[in-house]
């Protein structure tokens, strides 16, 4: 190994300083709202901006663009797998699948770089985990909901996952962004999929 390499090696592995982390949490914050704004046209200098530091101290974070996009889809990755989790909780598994969808559509009502197209290209390994356990939690979600007779027999995660990326991909092509429009969609995937 050369000293060059080590040095990299030892740089990684070190704990990052408080100030280092709170940087990467304000980029990160910054970017989804960039994104979400302006799509994934935004560059590093709007988002750098944005967050209210340099250009530099996001690339010393994100080593590029496909690293940010890919921390940003892993957050909102993360809050989805959470609310699906909650969901598993409640009595009443069909009301509680709607209510996910719903919510999930109500929130890509004012977002422009939604989940499913955020980072459909980006294939890194954390970005990977994060799919793994969304879907894993959906996944669950529609076991429980069929379970209990509240969704069709046949009902998939694959089935959920491509109506629900249709409707978005059309919505945001018209540049929808009412929500109410959105929680429509939301209740037509559900009821498309219920017993």
């Amino acid at each position: 190994m050369s000293p060059a390499t080590a040095s990299a090696s030892a740089t990684r592995s070190r704990p990052r300083r408080a100030d280092a982390l709170r940087n990467r949490e304000r980029v990160i914050e910054a970017a989804a709202e960039v994104f979400a704004a302006k799509g994934l046209d935004a560059g590093i200098p709007e988002i750098a901006a944005v967050a209210g530091v340099g250009k530099a101290t996001v690339y010393r974070s994100f080593p590029s663009k496909e690293h940010l996009v890919a921390a940003v889809a892993v957050e909102r990755l993360a809050w989805m797998t959470g609310r699906v989790t909650r969901a598993l909780t409640e009595p009443d598994a069909g009301e509680a699948f709607e209510a996910v969808l719903v919510e999930l559509a109500e929130r890509q009502a004012d977002d422009g770089a939604v989940v499913g197209s955020l980072a459909a290209d980006i294939h890194l390994p954390e970005l990977e985990a994060a799919r793994a356990a969304t879907q894993a939690s959906f996944e669950a979600l529609i076991d429980r909901a069929r379970a209990t007779g509240a969704l069709r027999p046949d009902a998939t995660a694959d089935d959920l996952r491509v109506l629900f990326t249709g409707v978005s991909q059309v919505l945001r092509a018209d540049g929808e962004r009412d929500p109410a429009t959105w929680r429509r969609y939301g209740r037509l995937v559900a009821d498309a999929l219920r017993a």
